[in-house]
């Protein structure tokens, strides 16, 4: 178990928040983060060539905001930006629609000063919509590599102990205990991302050492840097929703380039670490396969050509086949009247699907 370290005089916390366009959520993303109860914090918002109000709303936040305007050149570009700022020797990001719960930046500023092996710490999430609360923890649900099928988030470290708050959060006191996990996970991250980027806080050491994000990585640019990270150390997570996070129809990863995206990083990663070969080539093959027939699904409904190359090569070059595989070969041949058609079937015979 793990005690409440004492904060050694003026340690500083950045946190880096990449803004385009985000004039009506990044407001209550601001008020979370300056009203975390953590000594010396900066805060580094980078507007990424914003075309609505988000200039004005980081004007009048001067000077308790510090804001940094560039051209649009994407989320990773745009979080270099900001890390080449700030000041602090640990630098916490957020995205500009989410939440922080009070108490986040000490309960992690906290456990990287009490485990100073980790480079990297990050938490459990909750999620919500313009409807409301969705879920208390969404770590099982948006990864499926955490969900209770495939043992949890637990399963993929090899370090577990408890980790006593500094302060109150989540409706726990300070003082008690949480589970917390650590561990060297490359070879688990390059199956398939598990850390959220929202959550995370890291040591300025995690840069000199795996280097900033890849901007000409469009969307999936945050596993690539985490897996780069995992190779150079070990990283933790605590096991309690410390954010908030917006879900919505427009943001990234709700997008069918997603899954494009992920795949051509995937590749990439397989190739850059074969010479470590620290995974099985049936194992390479079928992650990548599964990949396909993702994004294959994604993309069938405007890219059926394309769709159905990626179909194709997770059929029949990496032999893979599973629930996924009929549905996708739905939407990549049956034509777009019988679609709607199967649909409206299916919503008469199971109306609450």
């Amino acid at each position: 178990m793990s005690a409440p370290s004492a904060l050694p005089a003026g340690p500083r916390v950045s946190v880096v928040i990449a803004a385009y366009n985000a004039a009506a959520t990044l407001g209550e993303t601001l008020r979370s983060v300056l009203a975390q109860n953590c000594a010396d914090v900066e805060v580094v918002v980078v507007d990424d060539g914003s075309t609505d109000a988000t200039r004005a709303m980081l004007e009048a936040e001067a000077p308790r905001v510090r804001a940094i305007h560039q051209q649009n050149a994407g989320i990773g570009a745009a979080r270099n930006r900001g890390m080449r700022e700030a000041r602090g020797e640990f630098i916490a990001l957020i995205d500009a629609d989410d939440v922080c719960e009070p108490g986040r930046l000490r309960i992690q500023l906290d456990y990287l000063l009490a485990h100073p092996d980790v480079l990297l710490c990050s938490t459990d999430f909750s999620s919500f919509d313009d409807s409301g609360p969705i879920e208390a923890s969404s770590i099982g649900s948006y990864y499926s590599r955490c969900s209770a099928s495939h043992g949890g988030v637990r399963a993929r470290y090899d370090r577990h102990a408890g980790f006593t708050l500094p302060v109150a959060a989540c409706g726990r006191a300070a003082g008690s205990e949480v589970a917390s996990h650590s561990g060297r996970v490359f070879e688990q991250l390059l199956l398939g991302n598990f850390i959220h980027p929202p959550t995370v806080m890291f040591r300025r050491e995690a840069l000199e050492l795996a280097g900033n994000f890849d901007p000409s990585i469009r969307i999936a640019c945050e596993w690539e840097w985490l897996v780069r990270v995992a190779h150079a150390g070990p990283v933790g997570y605590i096991d309690l929703p410390l954010l908030r996070y917006r879900r919505s129809a427009s943001q990234i990863s709700s997008s069918p380039a997603m899954n494009l995206d992920s795949l051509r990083v995937a590749t990439a990663m397989q190739r850059r670490y074969a010479r470590l070969r620290v995974l099985e080539p049936r194992v390479i093959r079928r992650q990548l396969g599964q990949l396909e027939l993702q994004a294959a699904y994604a993309m069938a409904p405007a890219r059926r050509i394309v769709a159905f190359a990626l179909l194709a090569s997770s059929v029949l070059r990496r032999g893979v086949l599973g629930p996924l595989t009929l549905p996708t070969c739905a939407r990549v041949f049956l034509p777009s009247a019988a679609l709607r058609g199967l649909r409206a079937a299916r919503r008469r015979l199971h109306p609450a699907s």
